[in-house]
């Protein structure tokens, strides 16, 4: 069953992180198939770059998000139809989950 309020014919998706490496090639990729977009960018990203390209692009809407803020999340994914999640992890943090060590394959 379908949320209330979903339109099949509806364009109009959600990317989490866009100003991230993944996120802001996938709004660009987007935008060039004919979507709405509205990009998420946390208060660390660069918000000015997208609110430059929404200024000439009419499909672009840019949100300031938290991904541990529940009512920002929201507020960006009004009305959308689908949401890609692509919050990368800190450029600090390492991306090898030390409990993998632990794993045993067969």
């Amino acid at each position: 069953m379908a949320p209330a309020g979903f339109n099949e014919n509806s364009r109009r998706v959600c990317v989490m992180d866009a100003s991230g490496h993944l996120g802001s090639a996938l709004v660009h990729l987007l935008l060039h198939k004919g979507y709405t977009v509205h990009a998420a960018v946390q208060h660390n990203g660069d918000f000015q770059s997208f609110e430059e390209v929404a200024c000439s692009n009419d499909k672009l809407r840019v949100f300031r998000a938290d991904p541990f803020d529940y009512l920002s999340i929201t507020k960006a994914m009004k009305g959308c139809c689908g949401l890609f999640y692509c919050f990368e992890p800190a450029s600090d943090h390492s991306t090898y989950d030390a409990f993998i060590a632990n794993v045993s394959y067969s």
